[in-house]
């Protein structure tokens, strides 16, 4: 079952927590927990192991580590099956506590909701403009009351419906927020939402940056009470790019524990990501230094060299800010971060070659991190699927994104298919030695 994994040995001393199953067909419904303590561990091809997998290994100097993804669910991958399992682009996706996934498809202006093995249950909300229904939805969260709140930025308001869309009620957004907050995440007793504040100028008719803090706590009534996360602290703004970036929609991979820590990470990746814990009324910050990255996580193309290089073009990406717009070639994203249920924190990033022969396809690697509960790196290692098949793909490989992690530490992310189209996959995470 786990390609190539039997071999590895752990020499030093550890501790692995592990949840496994030695029926690996029924891996997301029966788990067992199981402590193994031993001076060398091997993994059994025949166990499935998830993601709260925790390696206590000496701080001093980083491991190199395996980071494997085996599939137990895919939706959206048979092209005949009914129009409700089909997807353009999944890009919200939530769980509740009774196993149901949330996922709502770039657009539509809906909620769609599956149970714990992929088959589908119903629609929350719908196009309009009316009670209960959306136009543009950018961001959906599921607080621990399983009550499902959409944000719709068109109609400037949340809807939070309960029961799986049977009864629901509205909120208006403050009035600072223009764009829609992207994401949204509980903690204990309150919410954290990711937007920048902006108001319309009297002068030009547009929004502006008001201030630049980019987070947002927001009580259990979904009000704001405090702003934190200064942008400066998390990009260069005196480099154009990163300036007309750090206020961008995606800018930003998210995680939280749920209880008072947030984690960032950048999604142009250069190196560092970002917790922040609340205590004592205030929220404070510590930059968490990775493993190896690229010397530059991007490369600014003028519009002279974006217009004149057909090679360029292809390979960069276009943001429109303030002062105009901008181009750049990227060589380290984030894909995504998390927080296990044992504390540790992992980072999943993608990497483009420097250099490349335009006559070739472009040679992606993906680069997962592992830190230990007090931020220190634990180890890094490259993300391959037990499935040799999709790893061989490039069309699947680039286009993985880490959308949520659920309280099992099961991962649910985004790809293309053989053919093409993008589905949900809902995978567990095995950790190794190299």
């Amino acid at each position: 079952m786990i390609d190539d994994l039997d071999r590895i040995q752990y020499d030093l001393p550890h501790k692995i927590i592990t949840r496994i199953n030695a029926d690996a067909a029924t891996c997301l419904r029966n788990r067992k927990h199981v402590e193994f303590m031993k001076s060398r561990f091997g993994v059994l091809p025949s166990i499935c192991a998830t993601a709260a997998l925790a390696l206590i290994l000496p701080t001093a100097q980083a491991q190199e580590l395996s980071f494997t993804l085996i599939e137990q669910l895919v939706i959206g991958n048979d092209e005949d099956a009914p129009a409700e399992y089909l997807f353009t682009y999944p890009e919200l996706v939530q769980t509740d506590s009774k196993g149901y996934i949330y996922v709502h498809d770039r657009q539509r202006a809906d909620v769609r909701v599956f149970d714990d093995i992929g088959q589908y249950v119903t629609t929350v909300g719908k196009r309009g403009e009316g009670p209960g229904e959306m136009r543009e939805i950018d961001g959906i969260h599921v607080d621990a009351r399983d009550r499902l709140i959409v944000a719709d930025r068109h109609s400037k308001r949340f809807t939070i419906f309960s029961d799986l869309g049977a009864q629901f009620e509205t909120k208006a957004f403050a009035d600072d927020l223009v764009a829609g907050p992207h994401p949204i995440l509980s903690l204990e007793d309150s919410f954290v939402l990711k937007y920048v504040r902006m108001y319309d100028d009297p002068e030009r008719k547009l929004p502006y940056i008001a201030d630049t803090k980019t987070l947002h706590h927001y009580d259990m009534d979904l009000n704001p009470t405090q702003a934190f996360a200064e942008l400066g602290e998390l990009f260069n703004l005196d480099k154009p790019f990163e300036k007309a970036e750090s206020d961008g929609r995606d800018a930003l991979k998210m995680a939280t524990n749920g209880i008072d820590k947030v984690v960032l990470a950048p999604t142009i990746y250069s190196g560092y990501i970002y917790r922040y814990t609340h205590e004592g009324g205030s929220w404070n910050m510590e930059k968490l230094e990775g493993g190896p990255v690229p010397k530059g996580s991007y490369m600014s193309v003028s519009d002279k060299e974006h217009k004149s290089n057909p090679e360029l073009r292809r390979s960069s990406i276009s943001i429109s800010g303030p002062s105009g717009l901008h181009h750049a070639r990227i060589f380290n994203w984030s894909l995504g971060v998390v927080i296990l249920s044992s504390g540790e924190i992992v980072n999943f990033t993608m990497q483009a070659p420097l250099r490349r022969d335009p006559s070739h396809r472009m040679e992606l690697s993906h680069q997962v991190e592992l830190y230990n509960p007090a931020g220190e790196l634990l180890g890094y290692g490259p993300l391959r699927f037990d499935n040799q098949r999709l790893n061989r793909s490039v069309e699947i490989m680039s286009t993985i994104d880490i959308l949520w992690i659920d309280e099992e530490d099961r991962l649910y992310l985004r790809r293309r298919n053989q053919h093409g189209f993008y589905v949900l996959s809902v995978a567990e995470l095995v950790i190794g030695r190299l």
